[in-house]
């Protein structure tokens, strides 16, 4: 999709997503976006960064979102990029994130988006703001994980662990580099040149940015603790069960070893013909019951 919505005088708005080849063409014909810039753009792995062409006058900065997955409600984090060219302002959304799908026409009324920079500051604000909610999201899963602590734990409760540290793994990688491309785009000769509107709302987003780094270390550390825990407890109840099988097995092999003595040609005390099976029984009971009680006694199971 490629749309151009003018704005005013000094500001288009062209929004892109999932371009097709004859829009890639439009870019590069009609608008004389470099071959190199496009590359970057389409690029779904493509990190966050902030690079300035001064051969072409074009200024891309590219940060990461967050995408939740439906199929296992895990997030990922996604490249949206903003490409200031004269007095248009590009928005590439190739993974179709619906954060970048939001309205942007609603913050078009305020006095402050005149031009292609205030425009592209008050989306990266907006932008960086949309993590808290997600954020809060992961803080939620955490807790329902945290309550599964005092009950039993299955595979399930392992699986949503696993989905929630990949989670935030993804958005902590993500955080981190938006700060740092942010970092770059305000000491940039970029930077230097924004108004003092401009600054501000820049300095607010890379607030914000840094903000969500420390939220994200400290939900990690947290996970990461009660991973060990439900480590702990996995491997306590893998102790139980070997100390239960290993006893269990004991007990089952006394009566095959009482009556395999008596299976052989060896001198031993004469058994009741008709009652001997019941006497061996009694005898495989008592050494039984024999073996637990000392096991029992001595902390053993």
């Amino acid at each position: 999709m490629l749309v151009k919505h003018h704005i005013n005088a000094s500001l288009n708005w062209i929004e892109t997503r999932k371009l097709n080849e004859r829009e890639k063409n439009t870019l590069l014909d009609e608008y004389k976006i470099s071959d190199e810039v496009l590359e970057y753009v389409l690029d779904t792995y493509e990190q966050s960064n902030y690079i300035h062409e001064p051969e072409d006058e074009q200024d891309l900065v590219i940060l990461h979102m967050p995408a939740k997955s439906q199929e296992n409600n895990r997030y990922t984090t996604k490249p949206i990029a903003f490409l200031i060219k004269e007095n248009n302002l590009f928005t590439f959304n190739e993974s179709n994130l619906s954060l970048m799908n939001h309205d942007m026409n609603k913050e078009t009324g305020q006095e402050r988006i005149d031009t292609p920079v205030s425009f592209m500051l008050e989306k990266i604000y907006f932008l960086m703001s949309s993590y808290f909610p997600v954020l809060r999201e992961v803080t939620r899963q955490r807790h329902v994980l945290d309550d599964m602590l005092t009950k039993k734990l299955t595979n399930k409760e392992l699986v949503k662990l696993a989905y929630l540290q990949q989670s935030l793994t993804f958005i902590l990688n993500a955080a981190e580099s938006n700060v740092e491309a942010l970092t770059i785009l305000e000491k940039s000769k970029f930077g230097k040149e924004l108004s003092d509107v401009e600054k501000e709302r820049l300095e607010d987003a890379l607030i914000e940015a840094e903000q969500i780094v420390h939220m994200a270390e400290l939900e990690a550390k947290i996970v990461d603790k009660i991973a060990k825990i439900f480590d702990s407890i996995m491997n306590n109840n893998l102790n139980d069960t070997m100390k239960f099988l290993t006893v269990w097995s004991l007990a089952i092999a006394i009566p095959t070893l009482i009556t395999g003595f008596f299976g052989m040609n060896i001198n031993l005390p004469k058994v009741d013909k008709v009652y001997g099976w019941i006497q061996l029984t009694i005898l495989s009971v008592v050494l039984v019951a024999w073996l637990i009680l000392g096991l029992k006694r001595n902390k053993k199971v």
